[in-house]
């Protein structure tokens, strides 16, 4: 009995050390997003750019759009009920920028998403990602924050190679 016990403190041990070396390795940041849904300046020219290239595939993020009828929609929502917030940062930015699936790097069919590689700039799309994730409800937000702790170490190598690391 005093063995499991033993076992038990010294596994929980060995998890808090991988934790605490994770979250070190991370620069001690418990958030591990390149994304900036909490800056209103980066929200706001998310918006537009939603409006303009995403709102007519995707129907609303918000309330301020119009709704696309269900009926005529074949793509997700990027709104709570939608899936898009099931996905870490980076794998939602190489999707739209180069219409790749990391999942499975796969291309994805350029009908049903294109590329935005040429349409929009980095720098453009993390907005537009900032955006939706500013519309999510604050329990949705939590629930991506633990995807993204998934896969910090993928954000924070994509969020340094577009320079999406810090406010811009």
């Amino acid at each position: 009995m005093h063995y499991r016990v033993l076992v038990g403190v010294v596994l929980l041990s060995c998890a808090a050390l991988a934790f605490w070396l994770v979250r070190e390795r991370l620069g001690g940041q418990e958030q591990t997003t390149f994304l900036h849904w909490q800056e209103p300046r980066i929200v706001a020219e998310g918006a537009a750019l939603y409006r303009t290239h995403c709102a007519s595939c995707h129907a609303i993020a918000d309330a301020s759009m119009p709704a696309v009828p269900p009926e005529e929609q074949d793509t997700p929502p990027h709104d709570a009920s939608g899936h898009t917030w099931q996905h870490p940062d980076y794998a939602l930015f190489q999707l739209v920028r180069d219409g790749v699936a990391v999942a499975n790097c796969t291309p994805v069919d350029p009908e049903r998403m294109p590329s935005f590689r040429d349409t929009v700039s980095d720098t453009q799309l993390v907005a537009i990602l900032s955006y939706i994730k500013s519309t999510w409800p604050e329990d949705i937000r939590r629930e991506h924050d633990k995807v993204n702790f998934m896969y910090g170490p993928y954000n924070a190598a994509v969020g340094e190679l577009i320079g999406a690391t810090a406010a811009e």
